[in-house]
């Protein structure tokens, strides 16, 4: 068997401009396929980051509340309902919210915004909300202090240290009114919040709302993201009919379809590359085997077996296959690490695009090693297909036929 791997080898570099571009070929559609899948696989998983920031993986509300989101329809957030949660494994979170449409005014101008009451220590742990502010300072959780976002401060000409009122209609049809002072300024990835939301201690939220010790839903944070789903039915196990769990999908399903467009464009793309490649790299194979149908003739009349022959020429296909994987593998891991770590900035109408989703304005590339995986597999099993032609026509040949040529 050793001999017949030196001899493979031997053949491969026989014809070394021909092998170059069979070598090529392979590294060039691993280089291609990993590059494109994990730039859409980076920034699909940007776009979920940024969507779970504002809902959460799980959400628990009232089985009324999602809807219409009213603030009639608001739970108890109790010990009892903290205690079920935390009982399942892989929730590592439950950050509460408290939102509610208000009219926001300055000294002279209005605007309608969306006040979220929040627990500021347990959202900043959650989505690193202290670290968007541009001036002045988030609130404690005892304070009486608001902190807006940029585009609404700028609208209604408010800074730091001024007051913002407010007016809107609380829980049970009372009125909810406030002046309440600008301790930050904060800049929300997403354009449209970016120009109305309001952010208010908890406590805070509840007495401005009349909603003691209520919110509108509890965003849970897990461990593994790949366990949703089992949560989410151990969720609607444990808590009943009288709650509402959705997952992140559910309620942002956008980013999900978006996902699916992206597979889907991928998958194309991929595939014909594959097929382009494939074919060349079959049409290479078959012309080195035809045009040594003569040695292989001569190879048989001194005494080597069909099997022989044939076993060198698929070990000739394979080290073909493996080494081009290998060279597209050493190119590929390490761009798509040093692209992980220096991601693309975007500017202008891509970068805008980005924003409105929530997302930040980069192009980020994803290290996925199922991925790395996945297309070496199938450049391999492009090469075994390879190799049964020219073994085929190695089982037909006569020897008397193969020596006169």
């Amino acid at each position: 068997m050793k001999q017949l791997i030196k001899l493979a080898w031997r053949n491969i570099w026989r014809k070394r401009k021909r092998s170059v571009i069979v070598l090529v070929s392979i590294a060039f559609a691993i280089i291609i396929t990993i590059s494109l899948r994990s730039l859409m696989l980076g920034n699909g998983d940007k776009m979920v980051e940024a969507g779970v920031k504002n809902v959460g993986y799980i959400q628990v509300h009232t089985a009324d509340y999602w809807k219409d989101k009213s603030i009639n329809d608001l739970l108890l957030d109790d010990d009892k309902l903290i205690d079920k949660i935390n009982s399942i494994e892989g929730v590592t979170q439950i950050i509460p919210r408290l939102q509610n449409f208000s009219l926001a005014a300055g000294d002279k101008t209005s605007k309608a915004s969306l006040v979220l009451g929040i627990d500021g220590d347990n959202e900043n742990e959650f989505n690193k909300v202290k670290d968007r502010i541009v001036k002045g300072s988030f609130f404690t959780s005892k304070s009486k202090k608001v902190v807006i976002a940029e585009g609404l401060a700028k609208y209604l000409k408010l800074t730091v240290g001024d007051t913002l009122v407010l007016i809107g209609q609380g829980y049970q049809a009372n009125v909810a009114a406030g002046k309440y002072p600008i301790s930050g300024i904060v800049k929300i990835p997403n354009p449209q919040m970016n120009v109305m939301l309001v952010y208010m201690p908890l406590s805070l939220a509840q007495e401005y709302n009349s909603a003691f010790g209520m919110c509108s839903a509890l965003m849970l944070n897990i461990k593994d993201k790949s366990q949703t789903n089992r949560i989410s039915k151990e969720l609607k196990s444990k808590l009943g009919s009288n709650y509402e769990i959705m997952t992140w999908d559910e309620m942002i399903p956008e980013i999900l379809n978006g996902l699916k467009i992206d597979t889907t464009i991928f998958t194309l793309v991929s595939s014909c590359l594959f097929l382009i490649v494939g074919f060349g790299i079959i049409g290479t194979i078959i012309m080195m085997a035809l045009e040594r149908k003569k040695e292989f003739g001569m190879l048989q009349a001194i005494g080597l077996q069909k099997s022989q022959i044939q076993t060198v020429i698929f070990l000739e296909s394979l080290m073909l296959g493996i080494t081009g994987i290998i060279i597209g593998l050493s190119i590929a891991i390490p761009f798509m690490i040093f692209m992980y770590y220096h991601p693309i900035p975007l500017t202008g109408d891509g970068a805008k695009s980005f924003e409105a989703m929530g997302a930040e304005p980069i192009m980020q590339f994803g290290i996925k090693p199922k991925l790395w995986a996945l297309m070496s597999f199938i450049v391999f099993c492009i090469m075994l297909i390879a190799s049964l032609l020219p073994i085929q026509i190695i089982n037909k040949q006569k020897v008397a036929e193969a020596i006169k040529r």
